[in-house]
């Protein structure tokens, strides 16, 4: 009898604590709520702290309102100097309509990052369509990407903080392409200081062939000169001697010219009777 009795006291008390756990509800640091009525929403951004709602009629809906972070996967895409580059990017952002990020996304995480990876990959694509790489390398796009993100992320209550391009890279086919240019470079370089060096091989070339003219032309002159002071010279010295001796410079005279004339064996001369040539051999009537 005594435990049939309890019974009623026992199920009051699992109806209160049924009750009051579905009438308070908890919101922690970091976090907001939304509440719905039905599929409709009755209040939005519940800040931390303990509160009240209907039970069995009321849905609480909590959010991270924290920042987060978004990785962009690794993107191919057509820079304006046509070059294929790889872009990874990430993003932070947060909720800042709470409203409209449940009526918009409905409340899941995932399908926030997919619009906000869809918009960062829109906004990449045509900044990079925009501009070589050089000039990707050089500005700093940071700011016009997240202005480009947030209007869209506005759209389904996200406030987008900041976006960056982590990484850019170079695909396979563009790798491939740079290094055939760096090498055509290199070898119209290295044409170049060919060419350069065979300009000035000849250049060199022609001033010593020059120098060497002019020093084979003067060293000439001064044989000339040299020859000329020489014969010169002989030619006083003869006159000197066929001065002091006629008869005997004759007589040297004629012996050198037998010497030149009949050094060869078969030599032959063809002499008149009156010549006087071989006035000095023996035999030849000469009177001298």
């Amino acid at each position: 009898m005594r435990g049939r009795a309890l019974w009623p006291f026992v199920l009051g008390l699992a109806l209160i604590v049924v009750l009051l756990d579905g009438t308070f509800y908890t919101v922690r640091q970091g976090q907001r709520a939304v509440i719905t009525s039905f599929g409709r929403i009755i209040a939005s951004r519940i800040g931390p702290g303990l509160h009240a709602k209907v039970p069995f009629a009321d849905d609480v809906h909590v959010f991270n309102a924290r920042l987060l972070s978004l990785r962009v996967e690794p993107q191919v895409i057509l820079t304006k100097g046509q070059k294929h580059v790889l872009v990874e990017a990430f993003l932070e952002w947060r909720i800042q309509s709470f409203r409209r990020y449940m009526t918009s996304t409905g409340g899941t995480r995932h399908e926030a990052d997919e619009r906000l990876r869809q918009a960062a990959t829109s906004a990449l694509r045509q900044a990079f369509g925009s501009r070589d790489l050089k000039a990707i390398m050089r500005d700093d796009t940071s700011a016009a990407l997240t202005q480009s993100v947030q209007r869209q992320g506005l759209r389904y209550g996200l406030q987008v903080v900041d976006l960056r391009v982590q990484r850019i890279g170079l695909t396979r086919h563009a790798s491939q392409a740079i290094e055939k240019r760096m090498e055509t470079e290199q070898m119209q370089y290295a044409s170049k200081l060919e060419a350069s060096g065979m300009a000035n091989a000849q250049t060199i070339r022609a001033r010593a062939n020059r120098k060497r003219a002019e020093l084979l032309a003067h060293a000439y002159e001064k044989a000339q000169i040299i020859r000329s002071q020489g014969d010169t010279l002989a030619g006083r010295i003869y006159t000197d001697a066929y001065g002091r001796d006629p008869h005997f410079f004759a007589f040297y005279r004629s012996l050198r010219a037998y010497v030149k004339s009949f050094a060869n064996r078969h030599t032959v001369l063809v002499l008149g009777p009156d010549s006087g040539f071989l006035r000095f051999l023996p035999g030849s009537g000469s009177k001298h």
